[in-house]
């Protein structure tokens, strides 16, 4: 059976800016608190996923089993300039992870800074996936089914739709529904898992919606029934001092506290 990446239990798919939440409840919407206007004020875009918080993994503890899982994480990236994920997609395995358990990722799944090998132009949207698929079988190996994945003639086609639509999208729908369409064909190679994925967040950021106007790391948390997922989206402007080298490796390799997240609220699109 299809997995079902959009099942309104354990999906956001989020349009529009999204929401500071402070700790009195008061909100603030992320737009107009730089001068940045134009994705051409930008210099620097990253965008990190931190560790995901397992709340349920709905495999019950039933002596002498412990109740974990095995776990697959699918992320896909999908912008208007060069994206650093090879293929636009990363699978990686988790072989045994209880409930209330971080899956250990803090990496880096988008990259642009402004430079001769890079190009001029900043992004002006980035669409991202990111879902966590429980498998009933021993995980394979995540290099070989990406392998399988690229070689496939359906997922081949798709990217290259992909690229064409989001160089000059301005609705974001089409982009998103084949970003879906992407993840379905990597669930037909994963072998027996799950036909719900535990959780699953899509989201778009854009310049339009005012999404990198503010400068520095803006932590974020995506909340689901069964998954948190934490970002971190990293704004530079033309001002800015490029950072040492030393402090990019420390940044790279520090551990991050999920308990220093913002959460957010976001816009929900009626699935």
């Amino acid at each position: 059976m299809a997995i079902n990446f959009l099942d309104a239990e354990t999906t956001i798919l989020s349009k529009g800016l999204m929401k500071n939440v402070s700790t009195d409840g008061s909100e603030s919407t992320l737009r107009g608190l730089t001068d940045i206007t134009t994705s051409k004020d930008i210099s620097g875009v990253e965008l990190r996923m931190l560790a995901p918080l397992i709340k349920a993994n709905n495999t019950p503890k039933v002596w002498p089993f412990p109740g974990f899982a095995r776990l697959y994480a699918l992320t896909i990236v999908v912008s208007d300039v060069t994206n650093q994920l090879v293929g636009n997609i990363d699978l990686k395995g988790f072989p045994r992870i209880g409930d209330q358990e971080h899956l250990p990722i803090n990496k880096t799944i988008f990259y642009y800074q402004m430079g001769e090998t890079t190009g001029t132009v900043a992004p002006s949207q980035i669409h991202v996936l990111t879902t966590v698929i429980k498998s009933k079988q021993d995980l394979r190996d995540a290099s070989k089914i990406l392998g399988d994945v690229k070689n496939d003639s359906d997922y081949k086609s798709l990217v290259g739709t992909l690229k064409d639509i989001a160089k000059g999208a301005t609705n974001f729908s089409p982009v998103t529904d084949i970003i879906v369409e992407v993840a379905g064909i990597v669930g037909k190679y994963l072998g027996k898992v799950e036909d719900k994925a535990l959780g699953t967040v899509i989201n778009s950021y854009t310049t339009l919606y005012g999404d990198f106007d503010k400068l520095g790391i803006n932590k974020l948390t995506y909340p689901t029934r069964n998954v948190d997922f934490n970002f971190e989206l990293i704004v530079r402007d033309k001002s800015a001092p490029k950072a040492p080298q030393a402090d990019v490796e420390e940044r790279g390799l520090r551990e991050v506290s999920i308990d220093e997240a913002e959460k957010v609220e976001v816009d929900m699109q009626p699935l």
